[in-house]
């Protein structure tokens, strides 16, 4: 199934002048190709983080050569989301840099994989996907709500999750051995890898829920990129991309349309078309995806904040 809408992002992203925007992970995929297309729209500064610096300086040469970028600045700052430390270091370098936070992008991710800890010994897809984005909310919320209250306006953390958060253990989230590989979560057809994926991106659903309501100058948004052919989903094996694609009703987007859900929920306005509601979870492109009753728990909601506030509280 191809994805069939009338969103053309070269019509409908507004003029960004002025914006700052920070995104994780835009040396390559989607975290890429949201920089070019933002790009056209010349933003006053695109920050973005990664570990090639090498390919940080071809997506730099790509963003400062598409139409419309102007005298946009590009700026990568290297950062290891194993890591809480590195990330710690380069939000502190944005911070050092930039007087304002317009669009923050929680593009970063992994997806299945073999189990591993990261490097503060989290089960890894968690440490990447939530607790790495967890503590850039953490630390960006002072700067983005002063943009936002200084006449800044419209400020947006936009939360990359995916339909997996529909997929999770019993519970949603094992909280109490987050600090292991869970090698156990699997249940039948189901791999462990793909709980441990689900109740990581369920994570980011319920933070972006979370802050709307508790940080309401903050616009918020967790998305659905679609199921896209980027390494994410052809290095996997056979079985597992079988399984992607019926956990995703077959619906394929085209790898240049990738981007688009991101775009958009950065991007769309808060009232008539392709208005975008706070909270809200999306499929492409601005398609309001339905929840379910873990990322509608008001319970697991807390319990995932005061969980992650003793994970970071070693972080200001």
């Amino acid at each position: 199934m191809v994805l069939k809408t009338t969103y053309n992002p070269d019509k409908d992203i507004p003029d960004l002048s002025g914006k700052v925007i920070f995104i994780t992970g835009g040396t390559a995929g989607l975290g890429k190709e949201t920089i070019l297309v933002l790009a056209k729209h010349g933003p006053k500064a695109i920050y973005f983080t990664g570990r090639n610096a090498k390919a940080a300086e071809g997506v730099i040469s790509e963003a400062k050569a598409v139409p419309g970028a102007g005298a946009i600045s590009l700026e990568f700052i290297e950062c290891d989301q194993t890591s809480l430390a590195s990330v710690h270091t380069a939000a502190k370098k944005f911070l050092a840099l930039s007087d304002r936070l317009d669009i923050f992008i929680a593009n970063a991710g992994i997806m299945g994989g073999q189990p591993g800890v990261s490097k503060d010994g989290y089960e890894i897809q968690f440490a990447i996907n939530y607790l790495s984005h967890a503590l850039l909310t953490k630390l960006f919320l002072p700067l983005a709500e002063q943009t936002a209250s200084s006449g800044g306006g419209d400020v947006r953390f936009i939360y990359l999750a995916s339909v997996g958060f529909r997929y999770t253990p019993s519970g949603g989230i094992i909280f109490k051995d987050l600090k292991t590989p869970q090698t156990n979560l699997g249940i039948g057809m189901m791999p462990a890898k793909w709980y441990r994926y689900g109740q990581a991106k369920l994570a980011m659903v319920l933070q972006a829920i979370d802050i709307a309501g508790r940080h309401p100058l903050i616009t918020t948004a967790a998305l659905h990129p679609g199921t896209i052919h980027t390494g994410l989903i052809t290095d996997q094996p056979t079985f597992d991309r079988w399984f992607l694609k019926f956990a995703t009703l077959g619906k394929e987007i085209r790898p240049d349309q990738g981007s688009w859900n991101t775009c958009w929920a950065a991007t769309a306005p808060l009232k008539g078309k392709y208005e975008l509601v706070s909270g809200g979870i999306y499929e492409p492109v601005g398609v309001p995806l339905k929840g379910t009753s873990d990322s509608a728990s008001v319970k697991l909601r807390d319990e995932l904040r005061d969980w992650t506030e003793k994970a970071l509280e070693q972080y200001s």
